[in-house]
């Protein structure tokens, strides 16, 4: 697994890096650790090689069938512009990565733990990308269902707009202040969002959003500022995945109704956004709940306080794809 995983990143290296004038250079450390690689191959008993082999090497070949499963890695634009030699220079780095990889086995590095440690790493993420996409594999809405959605929100689907202005903060507890303040003294939403507003860049503009229509903002926050009808508004407390918001109505243009063949297709995509994200956030909160999960918040403030700098040299280690300038 390690040595594909080396050889898929270390083969887009060569690619990226090919180009340059001059032979394929010397992997990291220099022409004597090539030597050493060379001088001291790891023995390896001679394997039958089936199908057409397109490159020999010591304790190795490269069959047509694996370099064409390599090439199909590459991004097509890459593969339809790589010459003759290019394409030597990729078989060339896929030879080279696979020596490494043996020679670094023949030294123990496979044993390392820091490296099984980030084997542990990546198989946990394809696993768990690979559950996410079974969750997200929804089945399209019908044109029965896009209608009764149309029929339901018909407000959303018009050219009507509106300009907002909005305080954005972190906390719910702050939110409520924040419109508590603003309902004693409307005159002072302006000030209090230059003063509390994370939106940095209408918090300048004492919260200003301009001009805005239907899908221009998260649903959460459309919905809570279109249903605001005269200027002077104010919204209750609006969450969203950004925080806490609240919003005040500064001027409303109304528009047409847009006919439903108009948004047919993108009321259908807002169904099945909304059934994988309903699907997943409960598909979350079983897992969760069946695991019992506890949360100390104390201990996690402590630990959080007291994590360690990382020591030099520690991380992710770039694999060496066999090329360079």
């Amino acid at each position: 697994m390690l040595g594909r995983l080396s050889l898929c990143i270390g083969l887009v290296l060569g690619l990226i890096l090919g180009g340059c004038e001059g032979s394929t250079p010397a992997p990291q450390g220099g022409p004597q650790a090539v030597a050493t690689a060379v001088a001291e191959p790891a023995a390896a008993e001679e394997e039958e090689v089936v199908g057409e082999v397109v490159a020999r090497y010591e304790g190795g070949a490269l069959t047509a069938e694996e370099l064409t499963v390599e090439l199909q890695r590459l991004p097509r634009r890459s593969r339809q512009l790589m010459n003759g030699e290019g394409r030597a220079r990729f078989v060339e780095n896929h030879v080279l990565n696979e020596l490494l990889f043996e020679e670094g086995k023949r030294r123990g590095l496979a044993d390392d733990p820091e490296i099984a440690r980030q084997i542990a790493d990546m198989e946990k993420r394809l696993v768990v990308q690979k559950l996410v996409r079974e969750l997200q594999d929804a089945p399209t809405p019908t044109d029965e269902e896009v209608a009764d959605y149309y029929e339901k929100n018909r407000d959303r689907y018009s050219t009507t707009t509106i300009r907002a202005r909005h305080i954005l903060v972190r906390d719910e507890k702050t939110a409520k202040e924040i419109h508590d303040k603003l309902v004693a003294d409307p005159k002072s939403f302006e000030a209090l969002a230059k003063e509390s507003s994370v939106d940095t860049a209408s918090a300048r503009k004492g919260g200003d959003l301009g001009f805005f229509g239907h899908g221009r903002m998260v649903p959460e926050f459309e919905e809570a500022a279109f249903v605001l009808k005269k200027p002077g508004d104010l919204s209750d407390v609006v969450k969203t995945q950004y925080g806490f918001h609240v919003i005040r109505l500064e001027e409303r243009r109304e528009g047409e109704q847009k006919p439903i063949d108009q948004v047919r297709e993108q009321i259908r995509a807002t169904l099945r956004h909304q059934t994988i994200q309903d699907r997943t956030q409960d598909y979350y909160e079983d897992l969760k709940k069946r695991a019992n999960l506890q949360i100390d918040e104390v201990k996690l403030e402590e630990v959080a306080k007291n994590v360690p700098e990382p020591s030099p040299g520690v991380g992710v280690v770039p694999v060496h794809g066999g090329a360079g300038h």
